[in-house]
């Protein structure tokens, strides 16, 4: 069984086929096996399979799944972690609490496993700790407050609470650097999140931890250390001073608009000045875009491409932007007429939004023959019959 298994796990000219190899080398495989296990968990398509036949193959499957997870990535990564519960190995428990969690929005779905083997709140408790046992706390801390995320976990964490406290007084103590901030301020949010109200009402120690929280957040220096932020050079600085100021409701719409005059082709500047973008600064972000923005370029002509890939940047640029425009009406029109003649179907359907949210009074006198031009060579036939509806209701 186990030389069938390993043939096929090598061998297999078919996904299915290399899984079914795993499978019998989770019944039958040996510690000779585990490279070949470790090799192909590192791919998504067989993580799962993978990591089940190393827990259940391996004299030691806690060291073999925490040796994939320092090398696996994305759903790899996670499918590794959240195998790891049980293990007492110190380094394995000193990885979790340091190096587990990357940044990566998949981190909160094994954030509560390396909370509790790692035991984050023992980690928080002492004197003393160096800046990389800080730095992985506070992305561990903050994958475990991500309300955007499969559900934030750490009011599940026993501990979660003496883990605050030790990471706010560490933190506090070393100084609030930007990226200690964003933690904070993740952990903040978490805290005054409606699923936390009850127990924050309930239980008088969250309801001090999330003063404490508030108190930090809310400090001037606080404030001083976004603003610092906001002018410096190094753009992943920037943006996260930009992400931290929205916020902390600190004005950051002039740095952002001077800062997309160097970097217009950076997506997260564009969305955070047209996201939820007020009436009246709407009309600047238009100009702006209108200006640096390549539209002659981006009037390709349609076609039935998604728009996947590092080649469409710049037409996802244009998507971000067009697909508020329905929120602003008589805004950004040659932005419209632009995405109806772009190669996306994305593009021409966020073009189609803006104008279906825009009063007729708002709209160009050209938009109906620019539609029904749009409408005659639009290889989609439901957006074809969508841009001829909107046509005859202009």
């Amino acid at each position: 069984m186990r030389q069938l298994g390993r043939w096929f796990a090598t061998h297999g000219e078919h996904p299915n086929a290399v899984r079914f190899g795993i499978l019998l080398l989770g019944m039958a495989g040996t510690g000779d096996d585990c490279d070949v296990l470790k090799t192909l968990g590192v791919f998504w398509a067989f993580s799962t399979e993978a990591c089940e036949a190393l827990l259940r193959s391996q004299a030691d499957p806690s060291q073999a799944l925490f040796e994939l997870a320092r090398q696996a990535e994305g759903w790899a990564r996670v499918d590794a972690v959240r195998r790891l519960e049980g293990a007492s190995d110190p380094e394995i428990k000193r990885w979790l609490i340091r190096e587990s969690c990357t940044g990566d929005v998949l981190d909160s779905y094994f954030a509560l496993t390396a909370a509790r083997v790692g035991d984050l709140a023992g980690a928080l408790a002492g004197e003393k700790l160096d800046e990389e046992t800080l730095d992985g706390t506070g992305r561990l801390l903050e994958a475990l407050t991500d309300v955007d995320g499969p559900g934030p976990a750490l009011a599940s964490y026993d501990d979660a609470v003496r883990a605050l406290d030790g990471y706010l007084f560490h933190a506090t103590a070393r100084g609030i650097t930007l990226r200690r901030l964003w933690n904070l301020l993740s952990i903040d949010r978490f805290l005054h999140d409606p699923c936390m109200s009850t127990l924050c009402r309930e239980h008088h120690e969250w309801r001090r931890i999330r003063d404490r929280f508030t108190a930090v957040v809310t400090d001037p220096a606080s404030r001083d250390v976004v603003l610092a932020g906001l002018a410096d050079k190094e753009l992943t600085t920037f943006r996260l001073a930009a992400w931290a100021a929205r916020r902390m409701n600190v004005p950051a719409r002039p740095a952002l608009l001077r800062r997309v005059e160097s970097e217009p082709q950076d997506s997260t500047i564009w969305f955070l000045l047209i996201d939820d973008c007020p009436s009246e600064g709407i009309s600047v972000v238009v100009e702006a875009a209108v200006h640096l923005l390549p539209l002659q370029d981006l009037r390709t002509g349609p076609t039935t491409e998604l728009g996947l890939g590092r080649e469409f940047d710049v037409d996802r640029i244009l998507d971000i932007i067009v697909s508020r425009l329905d929120e602003h009406p008589g805004h950004g029109w040659e932005l419209i007429e632009t995405a109806l003649n772009n190669r996306t179907s994305r593009n021409r359907r966020m073009a189609l939004k803006a104008l279906k949210g825009w009063p007729t009074e708002f709209v160009p006198s050209a938009a109906r023959r620019i539609l029904l031009a749009a409408a005659a060579r639009e290889p989609d036939p439901e957006i074809g019959s969508e841009m001829a509806q909107e046509a005859r209701r202009l």
